[in-house]
Order: structure tokens, then sequence, then C-alpha cells
């Protein structure tokens, strides 16, 4: 079973909630099992950990509901959210490259299970993969997670942030994010800025 802090699923419920309205809560709260039904009626709490089964969940009711611009979208706000109220030392990471490099630490925050890696880099653009952690393989979980994380590329300097998320087996799920200079507009991948544009309150990241 992999675990997950109880604090990502509170920073992900008020996200929805602000965004999309209860209704959509109660939808992945339909989705629970009886066990994690009550933990979330009970409300989670920040310092522990629960099953990432709940957000694997969370992210299938998001995927019935949402297209895929809509979640990278949640993502995106959902990373903001994050950096504004709890983890404001991501703003004092000079370069995307130092930010990468940090990945695997990010990622274990979280996280009590599977490793990523930078599969590739140059100036402008990575390749970043999770493997052995096929919960994130579910449909929306890719983009949601990938807007978040493309949210803090942002946050660390890289200008018309850019992603593209792909399921490749469960074992390997890679993440494409291209930034200036690289910031070529193409097929399948969604644009930070534009995320951030239309969230009801355009956030600062500074």
């Amino acid at each position: 079973m992999s675990l997950l802090r109880g604090l990502a699923l509170l920073n992900d419920l008020a996200v929805i909630r602000q965004l999309h309205g209860e209704p959509l809560v109660q939808r992945f709260a339909e989705r629970l099992t009886p066990a994690q039904r009550k933990e979330h009626d009970a409300g989670f709490l920040p310092g522990r950990w629960y099953d990432e089964d709940i957000q694997a969940r969370m992210c299938l009711a998001l995927s019935e509901q949402l297209d895929d611009a809509a979640i990278f979208r949640l993502g995106v706000a959902i990373g903001h959210y994050n950096v504004t109220r709890v983890q404001r030392f991501f703003a004092r990471i000079a370069g995307p490259r130092r930010l990468l490099q940090r990945s695997a630490g990010l990622w274990h925050w979280w996280r009590d299970s599977g490793r990523t890696a930078v599969e590739q880099y140059r100036e402008g653009s990575a390749v970043v993969a999770v493997y052995d952690h096929p919960v994130l393989a579910t449909p929306g979980y890719p983009l949601l997670y990938g807007g978040a994380c493309a949210f803090l590329v942002s946050v660390a300097g890289g200008r018309d942030v850019r992603l593209r998320a792909e399921v490749v087996g469960p074992m390997r799920v890679i993440a494409e994010v291209r930034w200036a200079p690289d910031a070529r507009r193409e097929p399948g991948f969604l644009s930070v800025d534009d995320a951030l544009a239309s969230l009801p309150k355009a956030p600062s990241t500074k």
C-alpha cells in the first residue's frame, strides 16, 4: 500500500471546492471504500499518512467530470496553494535545474513509495519519470500531479512553462516539461500561464 501525507489530501480538497464546488467533492467521496469514507468524514489530518488509493479515487472522479486541460489547471492551482501556504521555500530555489535536481527528495516528502528521476535535461526542457508507483497511472493523476510540478518550475524561474504527461506503463509515468527558450506550442502540451490566467483570481508567485 502506497501512503500519502494527509496535507496533500487537505490541499487538494480545498482547491477542488474553490474551483468546482462541493458537488465534485461529494462525487469523490462516493467513490471511497467505507473505511476511507470514515476517514474523509472525520477530516484528513495534515501530519498523518493515508492510503494513496484515496487520491487515486479522487483523480478518477475528476477524470469523469473534467477534461485534460481542466485537470491540469486544477493541478496548477494546487501547486500554487501549496507554495503560498506551506512551502514558500520553493520560491528560493534558483532555476529549474536546481528544482529538478531535488525532485527525488520532494517526491519522498509527500509519499513513502516509488521513485522519481530526471531522465533527460537540457536548457529549456526535461523529461522526468516516476518509477515503481502504479497508483500514479490512474486516469487523471499524471496531469493533476504534473500541473502542480509544472507550477513549481515556473516558481523556480522557468518562463512559459508547458507540460505533457504520458503513462508508459504501470511502473513508469513520464512528464516532458518545457520552458523558454524551448517553450514551443505543440499538441499535447498544456500551459501553466494559460491555467493561471483562467483561475478566479490570478495568483502571484512572488
